[in-house]
């Protein structure tokens, strides 16, 4: 049952195709003595288009042997990349071929003389310039015009060659953009500022909300301390010791153990006056501030 259906539903799409119109360029044409025999990818013109006859194209009435054919095939496919065929002609057997323009001189399935008395000649051009391109070509054999719709190309031992020219499809190219390269590398850059700031968003989720992350004004210098020769700050100076607001509510006495107000302190400094003695010169303990 399911082959069926795929089955039938390809038939349907194939019966579409067939109807709708093919407005493809042909990119190459071919000629052989036996239709059957046509190239793959070529589909010959072996019936005339007003007459649903035999669309030979060489015409020669045998009475004994067999008949020699020509049968024309185009195709949408094949020849040279990029190239498509914008124009026929037909010309004389021993005319000279007009400039840019390309002939058949052998059938493609037996190696054979391709004409007589006449030739199809015809034209390609790249696809990226070209602005019409033949898109169908039919033989007519009572008709001595091209119809609506057709151009005529010539006759060939009584058959009309016609073909169409439909114009060539372009896609627009891009446009360029109208910022400057300083304008591209600004951009950019802002990009990644912003990246960076968003990846770093969650290291700042804890704070406060009453805590303000950009302040008024600048912040101060680090404070310099010095020692010895030597000036060097910590990277917490400047910044306020704060305490989280959410620990007021834990707030508990701490009971003074021991109050030295009023107390007077003193120390005699023995011991140290000791050891400078036993490690300094006299001239050391002279400038000493113990010994002062």
């Amino acid at each position: 049952m399911m082959k069926s259906s795929t089955s039938h539903q390809k038939n349907i799409l194939n019966t579409v195709i067939c109807v709708l119109p093919d407005n493809r360029p042909v990119t190459s044409l071919q000629l052989v003595e036996e239709f059957e025999k046509c190239p793959t990818n070529f589909q010959p013109i072996n019936k005339t288009y007003d007459q649903d006859q035999d669309a030979d194209l060489w015409r020669e009435k045998m009475l004994i042997g067999k008949r020699t054919t020509r049968y024309l095939c185009q195709s949408k496919s094949e020849g040279l990349p990029g190239y498509i065929v914008e124009t026929l002609k037909i010309i004389n057997e021993k005319e000279i071929i007009p400039e840019g323009f390309s002939q058949l001189t052998r059938t493609a399935d037996t190696e054979q003389k391709a004409w007589r008395k006449k030739q199809l000649v015809y034209r390609l051009t790249k696809k990226s310039s070209a602005k019409q391109a033949v898109t169908d070509i039919i033989l007519c054999s009572r008709m001595r015009q091209a119809p609506d719709g057709f151009t005529l190309a010539g006759d060939i031992n009584g058959i009309l060659v016609c073909f169409k020219k439909s114009p060539v499809p372009h896609r627009p190219s891009p446009s360029i953009p109208s910022r400057n390269i300083n304008d591209l590398e600004k951009t950019i850059e802002n990009l990644k500022l912003q990246a960076l700031f968003q990846s770093q968003d969650y290291e700042y989720v804890q704070l406060s909300s009453s805590y303000k992350l950009s302040p008024k004004r600048a912040a101060p210098k680090p404070l310099m301390y010095s020692t010895g020769t030597m000036y060097v700050h910590t990277d917490v100076e400047g910044v306020p010791f704060l305490l989280n607001p959410g620990l007021k509510q834990y707030n508990t006495h701490v009971p003074i153990k021991y109050d030295v107000t009023g107390v007077q302190l003193q120390y005699d400094f023995q011991l140290e006056r000791q050891v400078l003695c036993t490690t300094k010169s006299q001239n050391d303990q002279e400038t000493n501030p113990f010994f002062q």
